[in-house]
């Protein structure tokens, strides 16, 4: 009987380890994809930025330019960004979260909230909120 418990319990931990190593490798690839898509909307190619949109958005713009023209008018520090800076993480009910602190070409300091979620096999770029944060960048 002691034998099971001490099986149970290692499969227990064993279980909880892999599942924090698939988070936390999880929440790498989310930076990236955001990293890439910043990338890309530093260099106006409109296509690399939109092939990292979920599905969700691509319903709502149905073009990459459509998507750029949105992007440029509505988040500026996003699309043209001086500098960005990961701040916190989190896994939540199957999408990932990542609060970005971006950096304008003017000086300012936005934070962008972004939500991604896992559709046909990747991770891709669900919504992104932004706010002016207080204080200017140095």
């Amino acid at each position: 009987m002691k034998l099971f418990i001490n099986l149970v319990f290692i499969l227990f931990i064993s279980n909880n380890i892999f599942a924090e190593q698939t988070i936390k490798r999880n929440l790498d690839i989310t930076k990236e994809v955001i990293s890439q898509q910043l990338g890309a909307f530093k260099i106006n190619d409109a296509n690399k930025a939109y092939f990292f949109a979920s599905p969700i958005i691509k319903k709502r713009f149905e073009s990459p330019e459509s998507f750029m023209d949105m992007i440029k008018k509505n988040y500026e520090p996003v699309s043209n960004a001086k500098d960005f800076f990961f701040l916190k993480s989190k896994f939540y009910n199957e999408s990932i979260y990542h609060q970005v602190q971006i950096i304008s070409q003017s000086n300012k300091s936005y934070i962008a909230t972004y939500s991604l979620i896992f559709t046909d096999e990747e991770w891709k770029i669900s919504g992104c909120a932004l706010s002016l944060m207080d204080q200017q960048s140095i």
